[in-house]
């Protein structure tokens, strides 16, 4: 782990169900630390939960474009692109914040959409990491209020135009 300013050199790999526990643990992280100022801990818990669906996470990994960020052997992050217009999942480590690596995953996620022929990128993003999708050229298309598990839970879905 690097708590300095200089982060070594973030390499990006495809995910293999090896890594589902350490994606996982990535997840839960990320929910609990990162967006606290956002969502309650009702709504966080809800929100982990989604770790209990194996089935989903092994589709995921096993039918998208599923990239995960490393340092030094460390796993910083990941991201995946669906049917190769949406971003799927996009998350990173409690460990790494501000260090690169969203936007490392971002840009190799956006460069495999447009090489595939997408015209519109869509994701569907918390509250916290809209900022982040903002500055990425993307806008809210609709808010979105979920009901899981009981719980309310807000994001948005937003889009950007590709420039092929």
């Amino acid at each position: 782990m690097n708590n300095g300013d200089q982060l070594t050199a973030i390499t990006l790999r495809q995910a293999t169900r090896t890594d589902l526990e350490c994606l996982q643990a990535i997840y839960k992280e990320t929910i609990d630390h990162t967006c606290a100022h956002d969502y309650d801990p009702e709504q966080r818990d809800a929100w982990k939960q989604g770790t209990e669906n194996l089935e989903r996470w092994a589709a995921a990994i096993d039918t998208q474009y599923f990239i995960i960020a490393e340092v030094d052997g460390n796993q910083a992050g990941f991201g995946s692109l669906k049917d190769n217009d949406y971003i799927d999942f996009m998350f990173t480590s409690k460990h790494y914040l501000r260090q690169g690596i969203a936007q490392t995953i971002y840009d190799r996620l956006e460069e495999k959409a447009a090489k595939t022929g997408a015209e519109i990128l869509t994701a569907d993003v918390s509250k916290t990491a809209r900022p982040f999708f903002e500055r990425q050229g993307f806008a809210v298309s609709a808010e979105n209020r979920n009901c899981i598990r009981g719980v309310w839970i807000t994001n948005f879905r937003m889009q950007k135009v590709l420039s092929n």
